[in-house]
């Protein structure tokens, strides 16, 4: 029974990854540990390591192999937003606001200079009835002074 496509290659497929050569050897080795091509005192000696940081070891490389295979969402990660870019995005929404009310605020001016009688009719009846009531007052003139009291021409008795 002849098997279609590559024949496989094992833990020498490592030789065409991307890294240094120690990290190389020292992942190759795990591997043929795993496929039980090699026992774990002759990758010891290979690795020049104790029995204990070569377990440290390998169950490392198997975690961080397991956390890169967790099931992730699909597309883009979301991109996160830090502090400052927060406080930018704030700043920059409050600097258009302001923008609108003082470009509003300008245009109700010029409203008010050019046709007076159009910002009377915006008052509430309440500001129109002060309004009224305070053109309405006269202005406040000189009053004569009160006349001193004259003593009595009456004879004490």
């Amino acid at each position: 029974m002849t098997r279609a496509g590559r024949k496989p290659t094992g833990p020498a497929l490592i030789q065409t990854l991307d890294g240094s050569e120690r990290a190389k050897q020292r992942l190759e080795v795990i591997l043929e540990t795993i496929t039980g091509q090699t026992t774990v005192e002759q990758a010891c000696q290979r690795l020049a390591i104790g029995p204990s940081r070569f377990y440290k070891l390998r169950t490392e490389v198997l975690e961080a192999s397991l956390k890169h295979l967790e099931p992730r969402p699909m597309g883009r990660p979301a991109h996160l937003q830090t502090a400052e870019e927060a406080k930018c995005d704030q700043l920059q929404q409050e600097v258009e606001q302001l923008q609108a009310e003082l470009k509003l605020s300008s245009v109700r001016e010029e409203i008010a200079r050019t046709m007076p009688h159009l910002a009377e009719d915006r008052l509430s009846p309440r500001e129109r009835r002060l309004k009224k009531t305070k053109a309405g007052k006269k202005k406040p003139g000189k009053r004569r002074p009160k006349r001193p009291k004259r003593p009595s021409r009456r004879k004490n008795r």
